[in-house]
């Protein structure tokens, strides 16, 4: 894996993307203590694993099904979290895994911005749910998380499941989220009617979906996580939470 140049100073302020090649399921990171009691560590640098988009997030439930969520654009496809923004405003792509440590820092830091985005359309956000580290990390946390965002997107509350994902990941990588934590993810999301989210959780209703959809983003170009994109530009995210706000400004029409 590709180490930041220490000299680099944007190296030093910027949160580090977790990349598919990565060796004993370890990501070069610092822990979120030592993050905010120093500096964010790394800078983006995305490098391709030699495993098939297929065996990411082989869960335990198989199933043929090409169920798409309310709200994705198509069967693997993104998820759009506020179709209504108007036509004219940057689409911001933001791609996750949910096993991703980086990306539980960059929603902490970027989270608030987003939303705020999101609340006013002053962007279109787009949500790339990736699984990869399914693979790297032998579970199928990824897989099972992402379903279960996917069923909340059902009763409108994908975006807010997923703030409980990352808001609640666990602290030490690769220990994955049990089926306690992600039913309670859902009712701290708001989503209504839990036995609907729960029956559908429990047949892994969108696992193809998700699937399709890590195959997809990597056959696109993207294979680390968290990557940014304004207006189809990748852009480099500094630790500044104004980074996105400032693309978006900058490619609003």
């Amino acid at each position: 894996m590709p180490r930041p140049d220490a000299t680099d100073k944007l190296a030093a302020t910027a949160p580090a993307q977790t990349n598919r090649l990565i060796v004993g399921g370890l990501v070069a990171i610092l822990t979120l203590g030592a993050i905010f009691a120093a500096i964010f560590l790394g800078i983006n640098n995305s490098s391709k694993n030699s495993s098939t988009p297929a065996a990411s997030g082989a869960g335990s439930v198989a199933t043929a099904s090409t169920a798409t969520p309310k709200g994705a654009t198509e069967f693997g496809g993104p998820m759009v979290v506020n179709p209504d923004a108007p036509a004219n405003v940057p689409v911001v792509d933001i791609f996750e895994d949910p096993q991703c440590p980086i990306c539980a820092q960059f929603e902490q830091i970027y989270g608030p911005i987003v939303k705020g985005l999101v609340q006013t359309n002053g962007a279109k956000l787009v949500v790339h749910t990736m699984t990869f580290l399914d693979t790297n990390l032998k579970n199928d946390s990824s897989v099972r998380a992402a379903n279960g965002a996917f069923c909340a997107a059902d009763q409108g509350k994908f975006y807010e499941y997923m703030s409980q994902v990352y808001a609640n990941q666990p602290a030490k990588e690769g220990t994955g989220y049990t089926d306690d934590q992600l039913a309670a993810f859902a009712l701290k999301a708001g989503v209504a009617d839990q036995q609907a989210w729960a029956t559908c959780q429990a047949t892994l209703k969108y696992k193809a979906h998700t699937l399709a959809l890590e195959t997809n983003t990597e056959k696109s170009g993207v294979t680390g996580t968290p990557t940014v994109k304004v207006a189809g530009q990748t852009i480099k995210l500094t630790g500044n939470a104004t980074d996105i706000t400032d693309a978006v400004k900058a490619a609003t029409k």
